[in-house]
């Protein structure tokens, strides 16, 4: 599935581009030492449409895809800050999410909040035990008549005190393993941060983000059976559609920011003069510079062949799972050799670089780390034996 720019595109391309530049180095740094929602940018945003990029316009989005919210969220991240984080959380998680599996009242009552920018969402997904295990999770959700009472813990939780719901996983059956999938629901939890039964406790981490990362602690939660997304004890089939969509979204937005270590470096280089030139002109820093930017727009075809496909309801688990690898890597490799263009100065706070290196180093590790990525890949699309 070849992707083809179109005119529409380009017009993405410029108008969240545009959108970018309207929010400094200074801005992001503000919110980032505080700790602070960049509530302006998501207002704007919200206001020019992009939240609901994916949303149907029937629930006040634009009626577009996963191949145009991909796009959205490369150049958010291309434009600097953090718009590619912002964007996986609501817009993927929430949105993406409740328009494939939410009930007919569900969708109603969420989407056009996710549109309009009024709602947002966090993951509760990992456990300390459980890991990348999915199925071996202990948070339990037992069924009491018409309700469900969850108990369990999660931790590094994105967002939790910005978030009017959180998308839950829990056990409600015990784990079988002739049946090993089944048995895990999803709920959609309402304000996570005020229920009596949630306690939260701040992790620290050196990831230069303005979102806050959690334990969440639950016990004894009551939840509505209404509040089940899907069908009871079928949420894994659910959870690998978002996880896939996830891996996209992480894809574009590591993408964005190796564009955007490739985009600073160059300016730099140009600028930068050392024994009478500018240091741009040797090919010690060029052809890295080129390796790496080649090896992005090759990462992002396959982004966008993930994305394509998803849109045309295709099995897209190896296209999502290779983008998320590759975007992961070599946005890594871009930003440190940005680093090393800039000398000394790509570990000053003054120069973007090293933040940059530091988030997109990161989506190697997260959502899921590139060994399991290798795994999945090695088992279902090599026929290698399954290794864990």
């Amino acid at each position: 599935m070849t992707h083809v720019e179109t005119e529409l595109h380009g017009m993405i391309r410029e108008s969240v581009g545009e959108i970018a530049a309207e929010f400094d180095r200074s801005y992001w740094r503000e919110h980032i030492e505080n700790r602070t929602f960049p509530e302006s940018y998501w207002n704007e945003l919200a206001d020019q449409g992009w939240l609901g990029v994916a949303i149907p316009e029937t629930f006040g989005g634009e009626g577009l895809g996963m191949l145009e919210m991909t796009m959205v969220i490369e150049e958010l991240s291309r434009g600097g800050g953090q718009g590619g984080i912002v964007f996986v959380l609501t817009p993927v998680f929430g949105g993406i999410s409740v328009l494939r599996h939410g009930s007919t009242a569900q969708k109603e009552q969420i989407l056009p909040g996710i549109a309009d920018g009024s709602l947002r969402f966090c993951m509760g997904l990992t456990e300390p035990r459980a890991g990348t295990n999915t199925l071996a999770i202990d948070t339990t959700a037992t069924r009491d008549g018409e309700t469900f009472v969850i108990d369990g813990q999660k931790t590094f939780i994105s967002g939790v005190e910005n978030a009017d719901k959180m998308l839950l996983v829990a056990r409600t059956s015990s784990f079988d393993r002739s049946n090993p999938t089944h048995g895990v629901t999803m709920f959609l939890i309402d304000e996570p941060a005020e229920r009596d039964a949630i306690s939260l406790t701040e992790l620290d981490t050196t990831v230069p983000w303005f979102e806050r990362q959690y334990q969440v602690d639950i016990d004894g939660l009551v939840v509505p059976e209404e509040s089940v997304l899907g069908t009871e004890d079928g949420g894994m089939y659910l959870l690998f559609d978002t996880l896939n969509t996830e891996r996209i979204g992480g894809a574009a937005s590591a993408l964005g920011g190796g564009l955007r270590a490739i985009d600073l470096a160059v300016d730099y280089a140009c600028d930068r003069e050392v024994f009478g030139k500018p240091i741009g002109a040797h090919q010690a820093i060029q052809h890295p510079l080129a390796e790496y930017y080649a090896k992005l727009m090759a990462a992002r075809e396959i982004t966008y062949t993930a994305a394509a496909k998803w849109d045309a309801d295709q099995n897209c688990g190896m296209e999502a799972n290779a983008a998320k690898y590759l975007a992961s890597e070599y946005a890594t490799e871009a930003a440190s050799q940005a680093i090393q263009t800039h000398g000394g100065n790509g570990f000053t706070p003054e120069y973007e670089v090293y933040d940059i290196w530091q988030n997109v180093r990161l989506t190697q590790t997260a959502p899921i780390s590139n060994e399991m990525v290798k795994n999945f890949i090695a088992e279902h699309h090599l026929g290698l034996p399954r290794s864990y």
